[in-house]
């Protein structure tokens, strides 16, 4: 089926975690001044976006739509949030873009282990430029991704996760991965780091 387009477009993801939902702009500034090289980054998009709602729709609910992760290109560089977008592909973007009011009504940091940062980096980098994927299909090597595709992957190589969570959602013949399952996992895999919140809920 080729809904993949516009029901699950962006989906979403994260370990010690950093949770947003008080002031708008307090949120805000605490998640960008939590984000760290290696950090998976996760966000709800807006109530009338219509790609966020097909991904929550997709899910069944749930709070995420959007996952990407923190990169440096070069060491002591800036800092830049790595996701697989619709019509752009696999791209950089500053944590004040990915979480900025125009795209996010939510947020969250979940920062890497230590000794898995650079090996987590290293493994995002290498999948940058890769086209979006708009068939959500898991069986191509990684060939095209979508947002919760492209950070499970990174995941899996630096040894963060051990198994894709994957889920069947309406409209599609395939499992795909749905945001807050990847986010789910990397919190259940890393329980011994403590989770620290800037959310008000």
């Amino acid at each position: 089926m080729r809904h993949a387009g516009s029901l699950v477009v962006v989906m979403t993801l994260m370990v010690v975690s950093i949770p947003v939902t008080a002031e708008p702009q307090a949120w805000r500034d605490h998640a960008i001044a939590a984000v760290r090289p290696g950090a998976v980054v996760a966000r709800r998009g807006l109530d009338n976006d219509p790609i966020t709602q097909a991904v929550l729709f997709g899910q069944g609910g749930g709070r995420w739509s959007h996952v990407g992760i923190a990169v440096q290109l070069v060491p002591e560089g800036q800092i830049y949030i790595e996701s697989a977008m619709p019509g752009a592909g696999t791209k950089l973007e500053k944590p004040e873009a990915f979480f900025s009011p125009e795209q996010a009504s939510d947020g969250e940091v979940l920062l890497m282990p230590v000794d898995k940062v650079d090996a987590v980096q290293s493994a995002a980098k290498s999948l940058l430029g890769r086209p979006f994927d708009d068939q959500l299909e898991l069986g191509d090597a990684g060939k095209k991704l979508y947002c919760t595709e492209l950070v499970a992957l990174a995941l899996r190589v630096a040894g963060v996760i051990k198994d894709l969570p994957t889920r069947s959602v309406p409209f599609l013949p395939q499992k795909v991965i749905a945001p807050d399952d990847l986010v789910a996992a990397v919190t259940l895999t890393e329980l011994r780091q403590p989770r620290t919140s800037c959310a008000t809920d």
